[in-house]
């Protein structure tokens, strides 16, 4: 994830010149294909045995895919994605992040179904985007990893090598501290100021109206949507431009997601049995690009429940994950993955 939020309605597709793409396509005896399947875009990447890339691409975002309708529009989300890179009979493997997909699961089994019948490949490795966040953030040690971007998951790996996930439940559930959270708090708040309550903020209303128009016209422009979640998400860009420019309730949205994500931190380390002695933490996803208002209230609570905490810069991005998963396989991520094909 590297943008805050959704909203991109273009793909995106970066190659090699042809030539020397297809002599190392020919010359390359296994090939890998990374899958980074978040809600608001999914990046997908083809790397050689050695880890060095060779082609790119990025299409829409992926549906949680055990929801109505969701197996469908996985296919056609990836189907676009996979359709800008150059086409291989058969990959040596893949490694499939994809949000929501928590594994073993049914979702995990979905989404094996789903990508097999679009790429061949020798194995498939599938887990939750946070799996891939984690590694990549980190690497294959113990610690904790907040991934926050359209929605909010936090991942523990215990000094035994157990994974412990905190949040990641979508929407309707959770997902606090979430770019759906902010954006949905956002419009909420700016709705109130059509409806006359002394509550609703200035400057929030006049982000919404020059977004979208009108209370009505953002209502459905939200409900009409083939994503309403990515619609509500893509308002938390406004909040944070509020912040920046001194709107008190935008600067409160923003510090009370902080602290919700900083005390999902706080749960993981509790359950994971990390808190109480150091460890590594780090994070993942475009809400943290929001900056200071965002980063240092959520700094300030993790190093207040947390002392022991010491934050490390992400070594990558969740494709750096699914490059270690596609290439060397922690064995000690087996229980938060589904594996098919050779072992």
């Amino acid at each position: 994830m590297t943008s805050i939020l959704p909203g991109k309605s273009s793909f995106q597709k970066e190659f090699l010149p042809e030539k020397s793409m297809m002599q190392i396509i020919n010359n390359s005896s296994e090939l890998y294909l990374l899958v980074d399947g978040g809600k608001s875009k999914t990046e997908s990447v083809i790397i050689d045995s050695t880890g060095q890339e060779i082609a790119n691409s990025r299409g829409p975002g992926l549906e949680i895919i055990g929801s109505v309708n969701g197996y469908d529009r996985v296919i056609e989300s990836l189907r676009a994605t996979f359709d800008q890179l150059p086409p291989i009979e058969r990959f040596a493997g893949v490694a499939f992040g994809l949000n929501g997909a928590q594994a073993p699961s049914e979702s995990a089994d979905l989404a094996v179904k789903a990508i097999s019948s679009l790429v061949k490949a020798d194995r498939f490795v599938i887990a939750s985007d946070v799996v891939m966040n984690y590694l990549g953030a980190l690497g294959n040690q113990p610690g904790i990893v907040v991934a926050a971007g359209t929605g909010s998951v936090v991942m523990a790996i215990s000094r035994e090598g157990n994974p412990y996930r905190i949040d990641g439940d979508g929407p309707l559930f959770a997902d606090r501290g979430s770019g759906y959270d902010i954006g949905r708090q956002g419009l909420r708040i700016a709705a109130m100021v059509d409806d006359g309550l002394p509550d609703g903020s200035i400057a929030l209303h006049q982000a919404m109206i020059q977004r979208f128009g009108t209370l009505e016209m953002a209502a459905n422009t939200v409900y009409s949507g083939s994503n309403p979640i990515e619609v509500v998400a893509s308002f938390s860009r406004s909040v944070a431009e509020a912040a920046r420019d001194g709107d008190q309730t935008s600067i409160e949205i923003l510090r009370g997601a902080a602290l919700d994500l900083a005390r999902n931190v706080q749960a993981a380390a509790r359950r994971s049995n990390l808190a109480g002695a150091p460890f590594a933490f780090s994070t993942a996803g475009g809400l943290f690009n929001v900056g200071p208002l965002l980063e240092k209230p959520f700094f300030a609570f993790v190093s207040e429940f947390l002392p022991e905490a010491r934050y490390q810069k992400p070594l990558g991005g969740a494709i750096a994950g699914a490059r270690i998963v596609a290439l060397k396989y922690p064995q000690s991520l087996e229980r938060v993955t589904t594996m098919v094909g050779a072992n």
